[in-house]
């Protein structure tokens, strides 16, 4: 064990150890005084274990009539301990003693310069104490998602906490402290924890803290019905990571409170991104069902009673499982609610970005954003066309690719004059992605030439393939559905005749409707068949039959975004 380097750091203050250059202090001066520090380890621990062994030194000084102090010398030490019952202490060669833990408690190992009777003692406070032990927990009264903070003795060794009904979730990024001594970490408080004191499990130790915490019955966020939170997700985030991408934000104990008012209630979130690169956010809910689920937009504005929300019209954006509004259009389809909502976005639609999250049953939930582009199978990325989510996507990438023979176009034309438009690398990179694609049929060129096909094959990694995609045909114009595929499994074909299908510009949108990221081709044609491209397992489509593929109706002209 080293001498602690605060020794040295008392020349900085006019303590200097150097030779005599004065009268040397008589055995009664009152002008000697000893300092006591611990060892590097006993300061760095801030503890001394029962039984253990450290080490503290001491140094005797004489204070000049100038107000500098020169150490000196070869100075013999008498050691004391306040409470031999907590530790006791041994004088060693050099000024060094050696402290022994007897039982938890503060101890106070003090020093005297033996050749001099009126020097002033020096003293350190030593603190004993068993291997485990929490000192206190902060704040005593606490809402879900906010924080505890433990402060104790090996705080890190904690296997398990509960408060309640409720298991506390660390975050173990939140430690600071000493392995081996005093320390502290933070963990989350999520529904159903109750009032009351924590009750906790380690290594060879268990046990309920002395402190009794209060908990409330919102989350931190409430009151956030007719006002967004609005949470900064700047930066390059971390240090926690998910898959790889660092957290901008990260809240594992949100809570749905009970619903008061109607059947529904709302949790209303707003993230402001400056950075124009990828960005992820995932909302995943311990409520079952589809009783919760998410709407995301560009622009919410609260418009009547809850839970009525509008968007800007006519720029303004949402989607949703199963509908979207794109272009100042809303547009429906089969698509189920799932617990866990996932948002990819490669090229982020604005600076703010709304989640408001639907409920009608009380529970707890997470949210987190993360830097970067989320895949839930690190097999699947994201396609060349990404991002496509929403239809707006589809035009700026239609509109600006005007190259349409070659092998990687973007510029999708339907025509006899034309080899039919293939792809075999793309993808339903997260549960519940949607692909849009803009493509243009051309003018009849023969009266043999009356029909438009579109066709797409699964292309799973093995024999089994639980994907499910359906294909919706809907006109660019008035986004009004012209047909669409919606059988069990992913290879779907749509056939549409000159009259269900005249020339002009349409959207393919994709959709998953099993929650399953899938790899799979489609081909646009002329004619009534095409042959999506690339190879392909022979699997087993385990999709279960649809036992409705009836869209429900909604209102183009409705700016509410009732569930």
């Amino acid at each position: 064990m080293r001498v602690s380097v605060r020794l040295s750091r008392l020349a900085v203050l006019g303590v200097a150890a150097v030779p005599l250059m004065c009268s040397f202090p008589t055995d009664k001066s009152d002008e000697v005084f000893v300092v006591v520090v611990p060892s590097d380890s006993l300061a760095a621990h801030g503890i001394l274990d029962r039984g253990g062994r450290d080490q503290v030194f001491a140094r005797a000084y004489h204070r000049l009539t100038n107000g500098d102090s020169v150490q000196l010398s070869n100075i013999a030490f008498a050691w004391f301990s306040s409470d031999k019952n907590v530790a006791t202490v041994e004088g060693g060669a050099e000024g060094a003693a050696e402290v022994t833990g007897v039982n938890p408690g503060f101890v106070q190992i003090s020093a005297r310069a033996v050749p001099f009777d009126k020097a002033k003692d020096g003293a350190a406070t030593v603190r004993v104490a068993d291997r485990f032990i929490i000192d206190s927990i902060r704040p005593l009264s606490i809402k879900y998602g906010d924080k505890l903070r433990f402060y104790g003795v090996r705080i890190q060794d904690l296997f398990a906490v509960d408060q309640g009904f409720g298991n506390l979730i660390p975050d173990v990024f939140s430690y600071t402290g000493s392995l081996e001594g005093l320390g502290q970490i933070d963990y989350w408080v999520p529904y159903p924890s109750t009032s009351g004191k924590p009750f906790f499990i380690g290594p060879g130790f268990f046990g309920s803290a002395t402190d009794s915490i209060t908990v409330g019955t919102t989350d931190l966020f409430e009151p956030d019905t007719l006002q967004p939170t609005i949470l900064d997700i700047n930066g390059l985030g971390g240090p926690r990571t998910v898959l790889g991408h660092p957290t901008l934000f990260f809240n594992p104990a949100l809570f749905y409170e009970p619903v008061t008012t109607g059947s529904q209630d709302v949790d209303w979130f707003r993230f402001d991104r400056s950075d124009p690169g990828a960005v992820s956010f995932i909302l995943e809910s311990g409520v079952f069902g589809d009783t919760a689920f998410t709407f995301f937009s560009d622009s919410l504005l609260k418009c009547g009673p809850v839970p009525s929300y509008c968007y800007a019209a006519p720029s303004g954006w949402y989607t949703t499982a199963g509908r979207q509004v794109c272009n100042g259009t809303l547009v429906g389809y089969n698509q189920p609610r799932l617990p866990r909502t996932i948002i990819a976005l490669r090229q982020p639609a604005g600076a703010r970005m709304h989640l408001l999250s639907f409920y009608s049953k009380s529970g707890g939930y997470a949210l987190i954003a993360l830097r970067g582009y989320f895949q839930s199978d690190a097999r699947i990325g994201p396609d060349r066309f990404e991002e496509n989510d929403l239809c707006f996507f589809a035009d700026s990438t239609f509109l600006n690719s005007n190259d349409s023979t070659s092998g990687v176009r973007k510029h999708i034309v339907a025509s006899v004059s034309v080899s039919s438009f293939g792809d075999s690398t793309l993808t339903i990179d997260n549960p519940q992605d949607n692909d849009w694609y803009r493509f243009r049929v051309q003018t009849s060129a023969s009266p043999s030439d009356t029909t438009t096909t579109i066709q797409t094959k699964a292309r799973p990694f093995s024999a089994v393939d639980p994907s499910d995609i359906d294909i919706y045909v809907y006109r660019q114009s008035d986004k009004a559905l012209m047909g669409s595929s919606q059988l069990a499994g992913s290879n779907e074909k749509l056939t549409l005749n000159n009259a269900a299908l005249p020339a002009g510009d349409y959207y393919l949108l994709v959709v998953d409707r099993a929650g399953v990221p899938t790899r799979y081709s489609v081909c646009i044609v002329r004619g009534n068949a095409c042959a999506p491209p690339g190879l392909a397992i022979q699997a087993n489509a385990t999709a279960p039959l649809h036992k409705d593929n009836a869209i429900r109706s909604v209102d183009p002209r409705s700016l509410l975004l009732r569930p």
